[in-house]
């Protein structure tokens, strides 16, 4: 009897640790995120460079960015409940240094909220250096960022036209929802791509939009094939077809059934483009349902005068001033969107003030 004791007792622990053990491979994350799961710094990432044409209409301006960049670290600072880390890869530490004082005149509590790593400088591997200047200057640079940040288990990559009508960290906290396989967090993109776009595969039905990328850093080191080799490879194959680069390459790379179970596909309210409700009908259905926690100016939406709804939500950003209410802020927002005329683009989809307030309007309700 005590021989058989034992025999199951052996038994019964190889039943706990071969599980283990299979799983191993399987876990690229370093011990440490793991651990740091409920305390981890939420961690985001913007990259900038001055083109020569520093026009304010000019997707390139350098002074369109920086007041892109100003009202997205705004709307950071006054949502967050936490310490926000925000990495600055950019052209030249001047650059650099000229982002990081957007906050210089910040009130104290409002600038504890947003920390600036060290200065990173834009990075291509050898033999892409001629990235940089696919589609608009450095667009390809988030394409490497696993690479950037060698010592990051994680990153959000944001474009500098985005701003946040939910609170950041719960973006950040997608990539705790990864499965063993996922690497990256990407948003559909809703329109353009899909069965009639023959120019090269792309992932799933509608395709991907690049603007926000949740990204664990240690996964896409470890990719297999190598992350940096695919594209590559991608890019000699593709290169003369690739009008928008690395969304075109994210989303040939994606497209394949091996490829794709690594992709964790994220909500559409997280990059919420007026391409999503600009035919009066709305595209995204969770942003409907939740709200939008991300609002996305993508093609120069927030300065062009086109899109009344978007350019309201921003420029009621712009002028707030930190430390006053932000329950102001919404007042005032809900007051303007509300008066504009249903003339054209996302105007015309008559719960368009419900999509663009509810996020914000939930945020500040749940404060109290």
């Amino acid at each position: 009897m005590r021989f058989l004791y034992k025999v199951l007792c052996v038994l019964a622990v190889v039943a706990m640790v071969v599980p283990l053990l299979t799983r191993l491979p399987h876990e690229p994350l370093t011990a440490s995120f793991h651990s740091k799961a409920t305390t981890e710094e939420p961690e985001f990432a913007i990259v900038v460079c001055r083109d020569k044409n520093d026009s304010e209409k000019d997707a390139t301006g350098f002074q369109r960015q920086l007041r892109q960049i100003s009202v997205l670290l705004k709307s950071a600072a006054s949502l967050t409940s936490e310490t926000l880390i925000f990495n600055i890869v950019a052209d030249s530490y001047a650059t650099y240094e000229t982002v990081t004082n957007l906050t210089a005149s910040w009130p104290a509590a409002y600038r504890e909220r947003v920390v600036f790593d060290e200065f990173k400088e834009v990075f291509y591997p050898p033999g892409a250096e001629d990235m940089m200047n696919m589609f608009r200057l450095c667009a390809t640079e988030r394409l490497f960022l696993a690479q950037t940040f060698e010592d990051k288990d994680a990153v959000v990559f944001l474009d500098t036209d985005t701003l946040f009508l939910m609170p950041p960290e719960n973006l950040w906290r997608k990539v705790y929802e990864f499965n063993p396989h996922q690497v990256i967090g990407i948003a559909p993109c809703l329109y353009m791509y899909g069965p009639r776009f023959k120019k090269f595969p792309t992932y799933g039905s509608s395709g991907l939009n690049a603007g926000v990328l949740v990204m664990n850093l240690t996964r896409l080191r470890a990719f297999e094939g190598g992350w940096t080799e695919n594209i590559m490879h991608i890019l000699d194959k593709y290169k003369t077809k690739l009008s928008l680069a690395d969304q075109d390459i994210l989303n040939i790379l994606f497209s394949n059934k091996t490829t794709a179970k690594h992709l964790y596909e994220l909500g559409c309210e997280w990059n919420y483009r007026e391409k999503l409700c600009s035919k009066g009908r709305n595209k995204c259905k969770r942003a409907q349902q939740l709200g939008v926690g991300l609002l996305h100016g993508a093609a120069l939406t927030f300065v062009n005068d086109k899109e009344q709804k978007f350019q309201a939500v921003f420029d009621a950003w712009e002028r707030h001033q930190l430390g006053e209410s932000e329950k102001a802020l919404l007042a005032s927002l809900r007051t303007t969107l509300r008066r504009q005329k249903r003339s054209q683009g996302c105007s015309r989809l008559h719960f368009i003030d419900k999509i663009l307030l509810q996020g914000l309007e939930n945020t500040l309700r749940g404060r109290h």
